[in-house]
């Protein structure tokens, strides 16, 4: 006896089996050159991948899987005369066949027990209501309303007894506007919202499911029961976070959530793990219940290193049939040549790739993921440990850029930086550990033939040749910064500080860590003369620029973070320290 989660899940965990059978033929296929020597230990190999031990993980998880599949058919080819829903745990979990066919037969909300919510306890705040109402009056006209409104069903406010509607003697909650209700929602749990408030009618169903719940955070404090649950109702649902949960989740519990999220709804699109246990088998399932609406993967910065062979997630992800175009796995551990050409290979469209930290990329890597996606490459971020001059040449092809980010470029000199010129799109710019590149090709890419107008970030972090008069340039050419930074640009006088002070006016951010030659005092000035949007300021390793001025320029303007000289933020504290100083000097 089954049911159709049970044979969705059973079919599903078949085609991981496949799925992880295939790469494993192509990883034996693929010669590791460590493989044919004794010198495995050789810095030069361990960029190209696939090892022995991406061989060992691929043949464990293939066991794993099985076990489940041998578990799951046993269940459903058992016999009349066993026990139909068996109460013992078919993973660490607890999940037994029982609770799977109880997930089945859980009935939807019922949105007819309640149709109308009584304010008499808040009789008090009656006037307040009169203002809302007023308010939601002028709001209905408006475009942003019925924008919002054309999501909702409309038809459950049939549901709600006219002469509740009408009534002018009695309060309502129906009555307040979508927008306050949607702020007193934001103080209720989301668990409360699913269970308590959304079964009283199908508006607070209908808002509840289609406005507040298009993003959760899935944190560990919720059992995996309790989570299958919630995802049943979660129809509108297009962002999740999985945090904190370790290697505390089954393979069948992973089957389960993501089968109730591609039940509940098709929109989908962004995935984002954190301290999570991630193994091929995981990724497997989400290629097969999201192949058609998954379009974002995160993977965030793992405090706990519990998995590192990352080509193998990569390799996974590379599936022709996905439509996914953003991939984040920045600070990953294991990621060789070979996860990376699988993954640009394979997809059919990237949009977005992150990669930072990750040394194995190289100048090959880098014309492939050109050659194949430039039409549709926007974002691109990662590691330049084993770049040249070379890699931008493939770079210049992918003119829809709109951000590049790379680092410890210590490879490039950077005689091509000019190509940055051919991005009308470009509007974040980051080249970071630069130590071999002139003030030349910082010259040659500011060079006032240009204007990046959409530019709005710019950060050159230990790009130590950068002058006064460069700096003097990206102001001219970079007349839209919103976030800059100068770090360790030891030339650097408060002759290019005070310009950038007074001429680039829609500034936010700022950061000019090590730069030991800026005195600062035209922050004297700021922010009722300069800088009248400014929101951070770094001046780390700054010595030259006394805490008594960062001190007065955070007495003016209280919401600018400043941070001083060694690090930490100038706040109240300083504030108290500075004046029990003065105390100390009048003693005197």
């Amino acid at each position: 006896m089954s049911s159709s989660l049970f044979d969705r899940i059973l079919s599903s965990s078949i085609n991981v089996k496949h799925r992880l059978e295939s790469l494993l033929n192509i990883c034996r296929i693929y010669k590791h050159p460590s493989w044919l020597s004794d010198d495995s230990c050789d810095e030069f190999y361990r960029f190209y991948g696939p090892d022995l031990s991406d061989i060992q993980e691929l043949e464990d998880s293939i066991v794993s899987i099985s076990v489940l599949i041998e578990h799951l058919q046993h269940e459903r080819n058992s016999t009349e005369t066993c026990e139909p829903f068996p109460n013992y745990p078919l993973c660490k979990n607890g999940w037994t066949l029982k609770d799977i066919e109880q997930i089945e037969k859980e009935q939807v909300l019922n949105l007819n027990i309640l149709n109308l919510i009584n304010l008499h306890s808040f009789n008090a705040c009656n006037n307040e209501l009169d203002k809302q109402q007023c308010l939601k009056s002028e709001l209905d006209n408006t475009h942003i309303i019925s924008n919002d409104r054309r999501h909702l069903n409309t038809r459950s406010l049939s549901t709600i007894p006219n002469s509740c509607l009408s009534c002018t003697t009695n309060k309502n909650l129906l009555d307040l506007p979508i927008e306050l209700l949607l702020h007193i929602f934001s103080f209720i749990s989301p668990f409360e919202l699913i269970t308590n408030l959304a079964p009283t009618c199908r508006y607070f169903a209908n808002l509840v499911l289609n406005h507040v719940y298009t993003h959760i955070d899935l944190y560990k404090a919720a059992s995996v029961f309790d989570v299958t649950r919630l995802l049943s109702y979660l129809t509108c649902l297009r962002t999740i976070a999985f945090i904190n949960w370790d290697n505390e989740v089954s393979i069948l519990a992973w089957a389960i959530w993501f089968d109730r999220i591609s039940k509940a709804t098709s929109n989908l699109h962004t995935i984002r793990f954190q301290n999570v246990y991630i193994s091929p088998i995981l990724i497997c399932f989400i290629v097969e219940y999201f192949p058609h609406c998954l379009q974002s993967i995160i993977f965030d910065y793992q405090q706990v290193k519990s998995y590192e062979r990352f080509d193998l997630i990569l390799s996974l992800l590379a599936d022709k049939t996905i439509q996914l175009k953003h991939i984040t796995a920045s600070y990953q551990t294991g990621i060789t040549n070979f996860g990376i050409l699988q993954l640009v290979n394979n997809l059919n469209m990237v949009v977005e790739l992150n990669l930072l930290y990750i040394e194995a990329i190289n100048d090959e890597t880098v014309k492939i993921l050109c050659d194949k996606h430039n039409t549709y490459l926007e974002i691109l971020k990662i590691d330049g440990a084993q770049l040249t001059d070379k890699a931008l040449e493939y770079i210049d092809c992918c003119r829809k850029l709109k951000s590049f980010m790379i680092e410890f470029c210590t490879n490039m000199i950077g005689s091509n930086f000019y190509i940055f010129q051919n991005f009308d799109n470009l509007k974040e710019l980051c080249l970071s550990k630069l130590t071999n590149a002139s003030l030349e090709s910082f010259q040659l890419l500011f060079d006032g033939k240009h204007i990046f107008r959409n530019l709005a970030l710019l950060k050159l972090g230990e790009c130590h040749s950068i002058d006064d008069n460069c700096v003097r340039s990206i102001i001219t050419m970079c007349p839209r910064l919103i976030d800059f930074m100068c770090s360790w640009a030891y030339s650097l006088t408060d002759g290019s500080f005070n310009e950038i002070a007074m001429r680039c006016q829609h500034l936010r951010r700022l950061s000019l860590v090590g730069c030991h030659q800026i005195y600062g005092r035209i922050l004297d000035y700021v922010p009722e003369k300069y800088f009248h949007h400014i929101e951070y300021l770094n001046f780390e390793q700054c010595n030259q620029i006394e805490d008594e001025l960062l001190i007065k320029l955070y007495k003016r303007k209280k919401s600018i973070s400043i941070i001083n000289y060694y690090g930490t933020s100038v706040d109240d504290d300083d504030d108290d320290d500075h004046d029990d100083d003065e105390d100390d000097l009048k003693s005197f």
